[in-house]
């Protein structure tokens, strides 16, 4: 995770973003609701205060919550409660909390990892309250709905509930090829239709692991300045694999 290294006085705080993941390569298909909730969301002044997006792994939350992230030129903090661990009591302290209080929007990922946290359900419901007051909205995400989550705070289960919730559909097998080229062409690969039937055939179906294997194949074409054909992507994932 990268710092933001704040004003004088700010503590920093941990970041996570992909300069990839804009809201202009994410691949509406089935989710063009969540992809234009948010961009609601990044009018000024915002008609929503609160946005909850939910679904499985591999549906683009993390995406649409970093692209919101880089859209404007004001600093806008994305982070990921899944992997903010103890680090979450230093959010606590005057300079961190303020940070997030005055930023134009900030974005909460994997919100869900939390349920059950007195302290980081404390910690939601205050960030929640102090920005509200502001008028400055939250982008927040999860696998599950809010309201099917166990939280132990019921103030800040009522405020989280009370968000606009969307659920994330996973891409069928024909969105999956069409979003699987259009990463490959963005990387400036040409990736043929048998190719990327391929890939979805004998690897992981999961779009966020696809980009990582993308990324892989970018590095082994570049190196060894060859096309995307099937035997030479055969030959890379049996070295990525060991085999």
């Amino acid at each position: 995770m990268k710092p933001f290294t704040g004003a004088p006085g700010q503590l920093l705080l941990p970041l996570g973003l992909k300069a990839a993941a804009s809201l202009e390569t994410f691949y509406r298909a089935a989710n063009g609701a969540a992809l234009d909730a948010v961009r609601s969301l990044l009018q000024q002044p915002s008609p929503v205060f609160g946005l909850y997006l939910h679904g499985p792994a591999g549906v683009g939350k993390s995406h649409l919550l970093q692209g919101a992230a880089q859209f404007g030129p004001s600093w806008v903090p994305y982070l990921d409660c899944a992997v903010m661990g103890e680090e979450v009591g230093a959010f606590l302290l005057p300079d961190a909390f303020a940070s997030l209080i005055d930023a134009p929007l900030v974005c909460l990922d994997n919100v869900d990892v939390w349920v059950g946290g007195h302290d980081r359900e404390m910690f939601l419901y205050g960030l929640y309250n102090e920005r509200f007051q502001r008028g400055r909205p939250l982008l927040l995400a999860g696998r599950e709905s809010p309201r099917q989550l166990p939280w132990i705070l019921p103030d800040w289960a009522s405020r989280v509930t009370a968000c606009l919730q969307i659920a994330l559909q996973l891409p069928d097998d024909a969105e999956r090829l069409q979003i699987l080229q259009a990463m490959a062409l963005r990387r400036g690969l040409r990736m043929d239709e048998e190719v990327a039937r391929y890939m979805l055939r004998h690897q992981t179906r999961d779009m966020g692991a696809l980009e990582l294997l993308l990324e892989k194949l970018d590095a082994h074409s570049w190196a060894q300045q060859r096309q995307l054909t099937i035997p030479f992507v055969r030959h890379c994932l049996e070295t990525e694999a060991g085999v």
